[in-house]
């Protein structure tokens, strides 16, 4: 029993032997270098939106052990940047700087760079507004038919974003719609709606449809001259 008893401390013994020279020598490894992209979190006011084009990412450079490195923000992992600080110091306009203290990283990796260094944050209120939706034509209608109506569902839809920049917007618009595709008595399509300015967003995911009524012209069937 106590032959038995001392086998399993030696097994033991010799495990923690191995996982300890193991472990030193993933640290002693030669370290690597490679280069992630992490977006930005960026924690808001209450009741404000960025008005600014600002960085959505940073570039970090990072060095450390392959074992460590290889598999670093694989969980979309973010940098979260608080503007809360700045807006009560400095108002609506500010600048943000980006540090290698921001970004949590495992034992045993550096950050070398972080890139860029800063970016030009305003802010706005949050505002949302409902916009009539305007359908754009190319082309012509069939020669052998003739459009009696077109309706959109919906007709508006709503918008939220800074209030400076929806005051700008008056209508959205759709991708050109082809008027050569409204060759049956009645019909539906899809269409998409051209891009929004980046600080806007739909409160929800916009799904248009168009649809269309035309009724067929009566043709004269061409008379062949037998000579």
């Amino acid at each position: 029993m106590k032959r038995e008893t001392a086998q399993r401390h030696s097994l033991k013994i010799i495990a923690i032997f191995f996982a300890v020279s193991l472990w030193f020598y993933v640290l002693n490894s030669e370290p690597i270098q490679i280069e992630r992209k992490l977006p930005i979190n960026y924690i808001l006011p209450k009741g404000f939106v960025i008005a600014s084009l600002s960085e959505k990412e940073v570039s970090l450079k990072i060095k450390g052990s392959k074992a460590f490195i290889q598999n670093i923000f694989s969980n979309k992992e973010k940098i979260n940047i608080d503007l809360n600080p700045y807006f009560v110091s400095s108002g609506k306009s500010f600048k943000v700087k980006f540090y290698a203290s921001d970004v949590t990283v495992p034992f045993g990796v550096e950050i070398l760079d972080i890139s860029p260094k800063e970016t030009l944050i305003q802010l706005d209120r949050n505002a949302m507004l409902e916009m009539p939706i305007k359908v754009l034509y190319i082309g012509d209608a069939p020669r052998d038919r003739k459009i009696k109506l077109v309706a959109i569902e919906p007709q508006n839809l709503k918008i939220s974003g800074p209030i400076e920049i929806l005051k700008s917007v008056s209508r959205l618009e759709t991708a050109p719609v082809n008027l050569a595709l409204f060759n049956k008595d009645d019909g539906s399509t899809t269409v998409s709606l051209s891009d929004l300015d980046p600080r806007l967003k739909f409160e929800e995911t916009p799904k248009v449809k168009l649809k269309y009524k035309t009724q067929l012209l009566n043709v004269l069937p061409k008379i062949q001259i037998k000579k």
